[in-house]
């Protein structure tokens, strides 16, 4: 069997909000095998983008680790990410194609 491309470990995220801490991710763990198509649903604020952003090293997990292809990612630093991004990762932002579709696309 073929090692993970991208594993998720106990995978949390929380923001502060004044002086609350607002949990948005809580121990989430997957593993995506190379070739493997993945869908993330969920309703609105469920945390789907703040896991996208971790996997993707735009933002850092509160707690958890990453691996890109064997890789830790929590541990690299702006430079290695940016490296890891270019060479193993590709991001099509929503905002950027939504907004360019008609509205009558939209429906």
């Amino acid at each position: 069997m073929t090692e993970p491309i991208i594993i998720v470990e106990d995978v949390h995220k929380s923001y502060l909000m004044g002086k609350e801490a607002v949990p948005a991710l809580r121990g989430v763990s997957l593993e995506i095998q190379p070739g493997e198509f993945v869908c993330l649903m969920g309703p609105s604020g469920s945390g789907k983008t703040t896991l996208l952003n971790i996997v993707g090293g735009l933002d850092e997990a509160s707690r958890g680790h990453v691996l890109i292809d064997g890789e830790n990612i929590v541990s690299l630093n702006e430079n290695k990410l940016a490296t890891l991004r270019l060479h193993k990762m590709g991001f099509i932002f929503r905002t950027t194609i939504y907004w360019q579709i008609s509205p009558r696309k939209k429906m």
